[in-house]
């Protein structure tokens, strides 16, 4: 995978956790830091229902293998 998306996941984390400890208004490093476990753990959990859908499709002949990329 090229660096820029690397970059670019690294940034939405960061603006996502900012963003929420903004709102939720955390101010210690301590619970800055279990807002962007939570971030990070919910891209995650996103990212495989995409691809777990994409495979489900392909398995069931919907779609073509490999579609999703």
């Amino acid at each position: 995978m090229s660096p820029r998306y690397y970059l670019f996941t690294a940034i939405l984390v960061a603006v996502l956790t900012l963003t929420i400890s903004w709102w939720k208004q955390k101010h210690t490093v301590r619970e800055i830091f279990w807002v962007m476990i939570k971030v990070v753990f919910a891209l995650v959990v996103i990212v495989a229902g995409v691809l777990g859908v994409a495979q489900l499709l392909a398995f069931l002949g919907v779609a073509q293998s490999g579609f999703f990329l």
